[in-house]
């Protein structure tokens, strides 16, 4: 059977391989190729080198890239070739799988629904949120209706996973007759055991705060942190610090934190690759803080708890669903961040009660 995946990704191609910014790793596509016997990837092109990271490349995967959607402008003007490029494509597909939210996505579930093609839909996160934390005006208007075609079109699929337990089930509801699943989009190959955690690292005079998240995008949240820390009394601001990593240029969280009176208090990591680099970091982080506007179900929360993290997190996406209430806080509610973190700097035992819950 032939599977089409579409999304907004942007892969860069180079002679003879693709390439990833890394969400989308050659590795990826052997969770489907156990069930299909080829894929076909539709995304965008990217000519920018910073999405040449690691290779998407497969056997059996074969990338159709189009060049016709950069920006919203391109996609108003080149919208009848996308959708005859994408026609071309599922007709010759035996099931059309979605990635939503995602606009090209969005085209190809209701061009498939009109070709009587099966759709399967991945559901990783908010499309109202997504679009609104985008940045940009346009993105705030028009939340509102990629949210209304994200549910429509949610209905009309035949198959739906979801990579939350119940959040996302409750905002975007399958066909009463859709086969439907929970199935996390990350694979975590190391966990740490009760007895080999490093406790010391909770009762250091520094409370070391991790936040694992591009520097290229604001729905991570990483003002928000450095808002709630702004508030909290100096002598635990003086005993903070604060380690992000991730990719792209972080001026703007320079200028917060000058504002913040914090620069002293970061420490910028870059971007680490999965596996051994951010497992080295987080097993001597004290807490992990994840106040992200939008989410499907972080990866980097998750690598966090795998390593003995305690973690403080907002309440979208599929967030709720793996950190106890206690320790959520309304998304961009920096004020109760800030009383959470107090708690738990006054409270070290807290923080390793936590470690020892989430690693059993």
């Amino acid at each position: 059977m032939k599977l089409l995946f579409v999304h907004d990704h942007p892969f860069f191609p180079d002679d003879q391989e693709v390439f990833s910014g890394g969400g989308l790793p050659s590795n990826v596509w052997n969770n489907y190729l156990n069930n299909f016997s080829r894929i076909d990837v539709y995304a965008r092109k990217s000519c920018n080198s910073k999405n040449r990271k690691v290779i998407s490349s497969n056997t059996n995967v074969n990338f159709h890239l189009t060049d016709k959607y950069n920006s919203i402008k391109e996609l108003i003007l080149n919208y009848k070739l996308l959708v005859y490029e994408l026609q071309q494509i599922i007709k010759d597909t035996d099931l059309v799988l979605v990635r939503l939210p995602s606009i090209l996505g969005f085209i190809a579930g209701n061009l498939a629904f009109k070709m009587n093609k099966k759709i399967w839909v991945e559901q990783v996160g908010s499309a109202k949120e997504s679009m609104s934390t985008h940045g940009s005006l346009l993105g705030k208007i028009s939340a509102p209706i990629a949210e209304t075609i994200n549910k429509k079109l949610i209905k009309k699929a035949d198959f739906v996973t979801y990579v939350t337990q119940k959040q996302l089930q409750l905002k975007y509801p399958a066909h009463h007759n859709a086969l439907t699943a929970s199935i996390s989009n990350v694979i975590i190959k190391k966990v740490i055991q009760v007895q080999d955690l490093d406790l010391s690292r909770f009762y250091e005079k520094k409370l070391k705060i991790c936040l694992i998240g591009g520097f290229d995008v604001k729905y991570k949240g990483q003002g928000i942190l450095l808002k709630a820390i702004k508030i909290l009394d100096k002598d635990i601001q003086q005993n903070i610090e604060i380690y992000l990593a991730g990719k792209g240029e972080y001026n703007w969280i320079l200028n917060i934190a000058e504002d913040c009176g914090l620069i002293n208090n970061i420490k910028f990591i870059g971007q680490l690759s999965a596996g051994d680099a951010i497992n080295s970091l987080l097993k001597k982080t004290s807490l992990y803080v994840q106040p992200s506007l939008t989410e499907g179900l972080p990866r980097a929360t998750i690598e966090a708890m795998s390593m003995g993290c305690p973690v403080l997190a907002s309440n979208v996406g599929g967030l709720p669903d793996i950190i106890c209430n206690d320790y959520i806080h309304p998304k961009g509610d920096f004020k109760k961040l800030s009383g959470q973190i107090r708690e738990l700097f006054s409270d070290r035992s807290a923080l390793e009660n936590m470690a020892k819950k989430i690693s059993k």
